[in-house]
């Protein structure tokens, strides 16, 4: 019995392992460490991305914007905070955060020069979905650290890195941040960055726990607990806005949904419904229907209706429109007899001449 149940962990801890594939751990270094220089080829590249991903913004292109965060090589001093923070590498950590800084400085400068030079500097729906990050965003920033750092431990991971980099989008609310500063709207430039920082973080948080668990050796001695705490208490702060904005998400969400149902089973159903409004902030629900004949009693009607919901504390505002043709049928209909008769006596006085 005991032979089976170690049978089974060993092939429990084969089917899981990370480190049986793992290339070696000096040329994992080399790679981290190449990857955080940030000047030439690697300038360039991001400033091309930045202007991709401000055109696709602009014309809510996705296939624009994922295209600008696979060019866009700024994963490297973020995957290289991760490391030095794992490996006790404080010379590294050092020279990432100079990097990391420095790809914000850059992304700013570049892609706010655009939104002061092109016409066509408005905040479409792509731009502003990366303005107000979640506690989703973090899960996905995080989860993408750890896939992203396996694949930096393997021969063969850029396939994981490139999905790592659409997945976590980071470049995108940079721009959101350079559009809030061109155009003084602090709320976009302000929660440009949030999102940025807190994609940033996570990443590291991800990377440094695989670092752990793949056991890299440390770089020193010296003990870095303390920038270790420093760390945590960032990640901490970071998260509480992030959980606080998930929370709004979720309840604005759910008084959609409801509102939705509401006007769904309770209006559709018998009126042709047009168009639906949903103002979660004034809990405002706004119906436009077409109808055959004006109903006075429509609106007290459907207020009734609402009352008897968990919406009962929201209003609800109906606008009837009358459908042409339905109403005034019997015209119409009088009319056209009309017109056939005129006709008919046209062709019986040209017949005579």
């Amino acid at each position: 019995m005991i032979t089976r149940i170690q049978i089974i962990k060993r092939y429990f801890r084969s089917l899981f392992d990370l480190k049986g594939s793992q290339e070696d751990e000096v040329e994992t270094d080399r790679e981290v460490r190449e990857g955080v220089i940030f000047k030439g080829k690697n300038l360039w590249l991001l400033a091309f991305a930045i202007f991709i991903s401000c055109i696709g913004l602009n014309i809510n292109s996705k296939a624009a914007v994922i295209g600008a965060m696979i060019i866009s090589p700024l994963m490297g001093p973020i995957f290289g905070i991760g490391f030095s923070l794992g490996v006790s590498d404080l010379d590294l950590l050092k020279v990432s955060i100079q990097n990391a800084l420095r790809i914000v400085l850059i992304s700013l400068v570049v892609a706010t020069i655009y939104y002061l030079i092109t016409p066509y500097a408005i905040a479409t729906d792509e731009l502003l979905s990366f303005s107000h990050p979640t506690i989703f965003d973090v899960l996905l920033a995080f989860l993408g650290g750890m896939a992203g750092f396996i694949a930096i431990s393997r021969h063969n991971g850029t396939q994981v890195l490139i999905g790592v980099a659409v997945a976590t989008s980071c470049i995108p609310p940079l721009c959101t941040a350079s559009f809030g500063l061109a155009t003084l709207q602090w709320e976009y430039f302000v929660g440009g960055l949030y999102t940025y920082f807190i994609n940033a973080l996570f990443i590291c948080v991800g990377a440094y726990l695989i670092v752990k668990y793949l056991k890299f050796a440390p770089h020193s001695n010296t003990n870095v607990k303390h920038v270790n705490s420093w760390f945590g208490i960032l990640i901490f702060l970071a998260v509480i806005p992030a959980m606080y904005l998930a929370y709004n998400f979720a309840i604005v969400n759910i008084f959609t949904s409801k509102a939705n149902q509401f006007v769904t089973n309770e209006i559709d159903s018998k009126y042709h419904v047009v168009q639906t409004k949903i103002d979660f902030k004034n809990k405002l629900i706004e119906v436009d229907v077409t109808v055959e004949k004006y109903d006075k009693q429509l609106q007290n009607l459907i207020e009734k209706q609402l009352q008897e919901t968990d919406l009962k504390d929201s209003k609800i505002r109906i606008y009837q429109t009358i459908e042409a043709g339905k109403s005034n049928r019997e015209e119409l209909d009088k009319l056209n007899n009309e017109l056939q008769l005129l006709k008919s006596e046209i062709q019986k006085i040209n017949s005579k001449k």
